[in-house]
């Protein structure tokens, strides 16, 4: 069970996946709140960061942990369209605080392609990114996001090597800037697991590759 972004980034370099991260502590004092108090306040925040994200991410996985894990609800293949109902409806029926929920999303960015590269095509692709939020007594109510590099480095793609930061960054920047704004948290934690070039809204612009190099 991970218990911090550290241990996140970890697990997600031993499965050979390169991701950024990004995120804030929220500073709530759990210990003031009542359980169904602090599970809405796990509900706001999925819902701001979904409506953040919206048009970037689109949910698939759910993950539901309760305090000292004893409630543990995962739902796989979930549909955008009832994804909040359904988390409502897992909520209705726990008899503990969360502690964690995570969000595994598949991402919908843009590719250049081989026969086309001058006209990029929008795609859901099922890249590593996954929303994380923890809260409990002994928490303070950390969220991240973590996103795969892929489309954000220059890569090869059909024999061709291209550059996808251009296109797809400045919607990162936009979705990561209006989280800010959604929850009234600025973003103080920035990382990456393989020192990529990260920075407070995003992917730095990458360094040229040689052609038929990652």
């Amino acid at each position: 069970m991970l218990k911090n972004l550290d241990d996140f980034l970890t697990n997600s370099l031993q499965q050979n996946q390169v991701v950024g991260a990004w995120g804030f502590n929220s500073n709530m004092n759990f210990t003031a709140m009542t359980p169904e108090e602090t599970n809405v306040w796990f509900f706001e925040q999925v819902f701001n960061f979904l409506r953040a994200f919206f048009g970037l991410v689109v949910p698939d996985h759910l993950e539901v942990i309760t305090y000292d894990a004893t409630q543990h609800i995962q739902k796989q293949k979930m549909d955008q369209q009832t994804f909040l109902d359904e988390l409502m409806l897992i909520m209705k029926n726990l008899t503990e605080p969360i502690w964690c929920i995570r969000v595994n999303l598949n991402l919908v960015g843009f590719l250049r392609t081989k026969n086309d590269p001058d006209n990029p095509i929008r795609l859901q692709i099922q890249e590593p990114c996954t929303f994380i939020v923890w809260g409990g007594p002994d928490e303070t109510g950390f969220e991240s996001i973590s996103v795969s590099y892929s489309l954000f480095s220059n890569t090869v793609l059909e024999g061709e090597d291209q550059q996808l930061w251009s296109i797809n960054q400045p919607i990162l920047e936009k979705a990561l800037r209006k989280w800010e704004d959604q929850t009234g948290h600025m973003i103080d934690i920035v990382e990456s697991n393989a020192d990529l070039p990260v920075y407070r809204h995003g992917f730095s612009k990458p360094a040229q590759t040689p052609a038929g190099r990652y």
